[in-house]
């Protein structure tokens, strides 16, 4: 029996650099750069502190950047 509150979900699958750019169609250091801006949420992982990004951040900068691109041309 599950304890309420609690779900039995495993956590989201973390991006790496290479998949970020491959989803927005940049270049890696594209995504270095974003990140160290501040536009993307970036989270360092194990030893080698290697860069992941959570499925949800990056569903919700693309929701902003649609909304600031209609935005502007409104």
């Amino acid at each position: 029996m599950e304890a309420e509150g609690h779900k039995n979900e495993l956590p989201q699958k973390m991006l790496t650099v290479k998949e970020v750019a491959s989803i927005f169609n940049i270049h890696t250091n594209t995504v270095r750069r974003w990140d160290k801006k501040g536009l993307l949420k970036s989270y360092s992982i194990g030893p080698r502190r290697s860069l992941r990004f959570r499925q949800e951040d990056i569903l919700h900068f693309l929701d902003k950047s649609r909304n600031g691109v209609h935005a502007a041309l409104s």
